[in-house]
């Protein structure tokens, strides 16, 4: 006579029970039944105590008349060791109870009952803050609604089977896989069934299989060349590729299914049982995999089962459900042009690969416009940003740097070992392309830098970012011909890795990162954490030019700094740099990231916004242009409307450079006490005036000082009197003296505005 409870079958568990937590649950357990409890052994370190519970049915009667009765009887199973924190897995005790009608079912495992998915979360993560009182409850009510037909939250779509216990994965994409199904176009004359192409990762111990492409006969014959290249590859070869070929199989059109089979087969005879209760039609796939044995080099393969459900699937496009296998055949387990049945068969989960969209989503990034960005430097943090904007679902990135990876920038880079020797940009393009196999490679490397002159590749590009920590290429970058309404941004390390700068322009590129740059030097004289910062730049420096571009190249394996600072800024960085591509540009803005790791580790940012410069060109000689910013202009045109009648003057703080020939102004030293003014005449006095200038200098850690003189004319001219033309001859002479020299560099304001020369 067949036993009316699975739990029948168990021993009884003679040993004693040490888990406190566990013991007092079984208490409650007795109190609750009223009963004393049985307890069995359930195997690997596992408890079964079986009771029966009240569940509540509908008073119409349960819905399609599906057996569930007012007591059911369940089976608690209890880790000895880990109770509480793993929570108790709870099956059915009836070997009748119509486990195929219902959904909410795990695949039953080792000839045992199924178990109820009893919440859709982490049920451990569930059980953390409930008792085992609450546990009866949940099962009490999930047998309730399985009575009713209100197990499944949305009743127009269908639920899928409840599977767990993998032995790996297979990676496809959904709507890719079903389109022969709901075509129903089948490779060949196999009725049914198509093949296709899964690739392995090298790590022989890898059970990962993902998804290349279907066989079809436009492809069909250089896809088996494809694979006969591959295999003859020594196994040694790096660039080998591991392929298999797999196979989906389908039933008839008109076939649909709504039960559920709570046993997966485990060998070949249980998938042809399996394959019966689902109306699919094996027998194609084993003349298939007869006849192109030879065919895989491999002797495990995907094989892939796809049911058409009543309703389309929770969570997916169409209404049919794929169930994933892995077979393993060998020569032997074919006979008399058959297979035998003690083939083993493992069962395999699913993933969707990554796409941008799902990455988007994934990371809450939204980026408005399609275009693409244009990436100079990807060494320590410029591939930490890349990788940032490529994994929130932005790969449309063409990448520029011309070195290879060595092995010390493995300590701060994103790149791996296995990329040593190569071209930093060309893989990291790579492997960017290879998070997002369904797009056509997003993103392109280039070893030239040179790239920055080429027009053509410029203009598709609508952001320009900079990453080099290369003061030649900033001034390439800050001049650049061809980059004409482009958003371009420059970010930087310095302080040692305690500092992380990011200059991003204002609309129509003004203001510039140089600009920016400008602005960030002067703030010296206000805030005195910049001030302290260019000193110690100065100190570092203190045998090198000191009007240079401030900031620190993490290529050389002397530089001293470790990975988790470069992280830090890289991380407030692409944090940055998402929020500005969805943002209209106004103001140039500056985004600082200030680590502290004396005593406690802290970060704190801050953003500046900077307002756009006034441009001229030297009146003299337009190779050179004046750049002065705007709070500088505002302060020397109230002075001008102050003086009135009289003419009145000052002197300019900022710097020069001699590589791209333009002077920036960032501030206007008033005209000293004893300078003497009239409707015709200004001579600048010098009361004060060494000391403020030294302390521009000073503050600045040498990046700013004396830079130009400016005065006024009310009448007019428009141009240098002969007494300033004397003094510019006189100055010549000293300012090539200098280290560095300096030219001279002359303004006139007059009603007419403001007129810049430059000798």
């Amino acid at each position: 006579m067949e036993m009316e409870r699975f739990s029948d079958s168990l021993p009884i568990f003679s040993d004693k029970i040490e888990n406190p937590a566990l013991q007092d649950s079984l208490n409650s357990l007795k109190i609750l039944t009223k009963k004393s409890l049985s307890i069995h052994d359930w195997g690997n370190g596992r408890i079964g105590v079986p009771i029966v519970i009240s569940v509540e049915l509908p008073s119409l009667g349960n819905i399609d008349n599906i057996d569930i009765k007012a007591k059911e009887q369940i089976v608690l199973v209890f880790n000895l060791l880990n109770y509480p924190y793993e929570a108790p897995v709870v099956y059915t005790d009836r070997l009748d109870f119509p486990k195929d009608q219902l959904a909410h079912f795990y695949i039953a495992a080792n000839n045992r009952p199924p178990a109820f998915c009893y919440v859709r979360c982490n049920r451990d993560e569930w059980y953390a803050n409930k008792r085992i009182e609450d546990l009866i409850i949940r099962i009490a009510n999930w047998l309730g609604d399985a009575a009713a037909g209100e197990l499944n939250e949305d009743g127009e779509q269908f639920e899928p089977l409840r599977l767990e216990g993998y032995s790996g994965t297979i990676i496809y994409d959904y709507d890719t896989m079903v389109r022969p199904v709901l075509t129903n176009t089948p490779l060949l004359t196999y009725k049914n069934l198509s093949i296709a192409l899964f690739e392995r990762g090298l790590d022989i111990n890898q059970k990962t299989y993902r998804f290349v492409k279907f066989l079809n006969p436009d492809n069909a014959i250089d896809t088996l060349k494809e694979v006969d290249i591959e295999n003859q590859k020594k196994k040694d070869d790096s660039t080998r590729r591991k392929y298999h070929y797999g196979y989906l199989l389908w039933a008839d059109e008109h076939t649909v299914n709504s039960q559920y089979s709570v046993n997966l087969p485990k060998n070949w005879a249980d998938f042809k049982l399996f394959c019966a209760f689902f109306q699919i039609d094996y027998n194609h796939l084993e003349n298939c995999l007869i006849a192109n044995f030879h065919l895989n080099r491999f002797i495990h393969f995907p094989v892939i089962v796809a049911i058409r459900r009543t309703k389309p699937l929770i969570g997916y496009s169409s209404n049919i459900e794929l169930i994933n296998f892995r077979f393993w055949l060998k020569l032997e387990h074919i006979k008399d042009g058959k297979i035998i049945d003690d083939i083993e068969i493992n069962f395999f989960s699913h993933n969707q690969p990554l796409t941008q969209k799902l990455a988007a989503k994934i990371s809450n990034f939204q980026l408005e416009n399609g275009f693409r960005t244009l990436v100079f430097g990807c060494g320590a943090l410029g591939s930490k940003i890349i990788m940032h904007l490529a994994r929130s679902g932005y790969p449309k990135l063409s990448l520029v740097d011309p070195d290879s990876l060595s092995p010390h920038n493995l300590v701060r880079h994103t790149l791996f070992a296995e990329h040593e020797g190569e071209n930093k940009a060309e893989s990291l393009a790579r492997a960017i392309n290879k998070m997002y196999p369904l797009e056509s490679a997003p993103s392109f490397g280039f070893s030239d830098k040179e790239i920055i002159n080429q027009k053509p590749l410029i203009e598709i590009h609508n952001w320009i970012m900079d990453f080099t920590a290369s003061p030649a290429f900033f001034n390439t970058l800050s001049i650049g011909q061809h980059i004409v309404e482009k958003n371009v941004l420059s970010a930087m390390i310095s302080d040692f890795g305690n500092l992380g700068i990011l200059y991003r322009e204002g609309n129509g590129r003004n203001p510039r990162i140089d600009d920016l740059q400008a602005h960030l030097y002067n703030l010296s004289l206000q805030k005195s954490e910049i001030k302290d910062w260019l000193k110690r730049e100065k100190l570092a420096h203190s045998n090198t030019n000191l009007n240079v571009r401030v900031g620190i190249g993490c290529n050389s394996e002397t530089t001293v700094l470790s990975d988790d600072k470069i992280a830090s800024h890289a991380s407030f960085f692409s944090g940055i740099i998402k929020k500005e591509m969805n943002n209209v540009p106004d103001n140039g803005k500056i985004f600082l990231s200030q680590i502290s790791d004396d005593g406690v580790y802290s970060i704190t940012t801050n953003t500046i916004k900077v307002a756009p410069v006034h441009i001229y060109q030297a009146i003299n000689d337009n190779s050179w242009s004046v750049r002065i910013q705007s709070e500088v202009y505002e302060k020397i045109m109230k002075e001008f409307s102050k003086a009135k009648r009289n003419e009145t003057g000052g002197v300019f703080v900022g710097y020069c450079n001699h590589k791209t020939k333009i002077i920036y102004v960032v501030d206007s030293i008033r005209a000293p006490k004893d300078s003497k003014a009239n409707s015709i005449h200004f001579m600048r006095g010098i009361d004060g005036l060494p000391e403020e200038i030294e302390n521009a200098i000073q503050s600045s850690g040498g990046q700013i000082g004396y830079i130009g003189e400016w005065h006024t004319h009310p009448k007019g001219p428009n141009a240098l009197s002969d007494q300033d033309m004397e003094s510019v001859g006189k100055h010549k002479l000293e300012f090539e003296r200098l280290n560095p020299p300096l030219p001279v560099f002359l303004t006139i304001i007059t009603p007419n505005g403001l007129f810049p020369f430059v000798y």
